[in-house]
């Protein structure tokens, strides 16, 4: 009688499956709050509320580069059975410094980048927009020096600890939104904000605070600090020149667009991002295998993993344009009923090849940071 063998998935594959429900839960999370949030705050207000949040992606660079530094010396360290405790504790030292000299420095600016971002909407928003820009600000840097734990998680390939935190932590953001909706139906910009990104901020934080009691007694030497920083200094650039061109235009929107084109262009960007999201899960669990295969020296393998993940990623983003653009006028009526969604099939024509270079481009820069 033959034996039956299981067939082994590969843990970057767990990992990617369960950092894709993750990714489903928080982009569905995103999307359902439009329908609350405008009811909460108007088209208006929302649409400051849009291009506000569009400044989490520019303080995604508050950790300056720390957390994919440790992410690798702990993938390197890990293949070689060392302890990089050191790493961790050396870490959490640098982001807290970087966290209140980034808070600080807003509090002196909020007024002036407010001003600059925020230019077409009534003198009655435009004279709040200060406080809104600062509250969103230290919201968005404590979630960015927060990342560091997703970081540390995906390399120690325990990535569904940190995908669980992270749909945890906007659920939580979600509830938080019904809660005022039905409660508080004419709260601030201000406290939906709060309700919705608190919780986004504050559960890494506990994470690192744990974790820092953990290695609290480890030893830190000054080259520890010099090897993290020097390597960081890289993924600081990228990251910077990767956001200044995915996320120009939230700038051109801030100066160019109406409440309700922001609005429309906003849902259908988070519509395509819930599918990108899918291909990102993979792209995230994937980071520290390269890793270790680049330590090993497995040249053929990787090159293979990426091929076919190129191929798979642009295959997937084609498959996944036809499905949004048949059932469009469900999705939208669903998302935020009351807006005018009439947009051309050339649209998400060319919205497919952005998002199928998006795929090369996001691949292989996963590959060059893993190096």
């Amino acid at each position: 009688m033959r034996k039956l063998r299981l067939v082994r998935i590969p843990r970057h594959l767990i990992i990617a499956a369960s950092s894709w429900l993750s990714k489903i839960i928080i982009a569905g999370v995103q999307l359902v709050s439009v329908k609350f949030l405008l009811e909460i705050l108007g088209e208006e207000s929302y649409a400051v509320f849009t291009l506000l949040t569009g400044l989490l992606v520019w303080f995604s660079i508050a950790d300056i580069g720390i957390g994919s530094s440790l992410q690798n010396y702990i993938s390197e360290l890990k293949a070689d059975r060392k302890s990089y405790d050191a790493y961790i504790k050396a870490a959490i030292h640098i982001l807290f410094a970087s966290l209140i000299i980034l808070s600080s420095t807003l509090f002196f600016l909020s007024d002036k980048l407010s001003s600059l971002y925020l230019t077409s909407f009534s003198d009655e928003l435009k004279n709040n927009s200060g406080s809104y820009f600062f509250i969103a600000s230290i919201l968005f840097i404590f979630i960015g020096v927060g990342s560091v734990v997703y970081k540390i998680l995906f390399a120690e390939l325990l990535g569904w600890k940190a995908n669980i935190i992270n749909a945890l932590s906007y659920l939580l953001g979600f509830l938080d939104v019904v809660a005022i909706h039905y409660l508080m139906p004419d709260s601030s910009i201000t406290f939906a904000l709060v309700a919705l990104y608190a919780p986004v901020a504050i559960l890494p934080i506990i994470y690192i605070s744990f974790r820092y009691i953990y290695v609290l007694k480890t030893k830190v030497n000054f080259n520890t600090y010099k090897l993290l920083l020097s390597r960081s200094s890289g993924f600081l650039i990228f990251s910077s020149l990767s956001i200044i061109v995915l996320q120009t235009d939230y700038i051109v929107m801030s100066q160019k667009l109406s409440a309700a084109d922001i609005i429309k262009y906003t849902v259908t960007m988070k519509i395509f991002g819930l599918m990108f999201f899918i291909y990102t899960a993979v792209l995230q669990a994937l980071w520290p295998v390269c890793a270790e295969l680049r330590v090993k020296m497995q040249w053929r393998k990787l090159h293979r993993i990426i091929f076919l993940n190129i191929i798979g990623g642009v295959f997937f983003v084609g498959l996944g344009t036809l499905f949004i653009y048949v059932l469009k006028d469900y999705i939208y009526s669903i998302i935020a009923n009351g807006i005018d969604y009439n947009i051309s099939g050339a649209v998400f024509v060319l919205l497919a090849v952005y998002f199928s270079i998006r795929v090369w481009c996001d691949t292989f820069a996963m590959l060059l940071q893993s190096m």
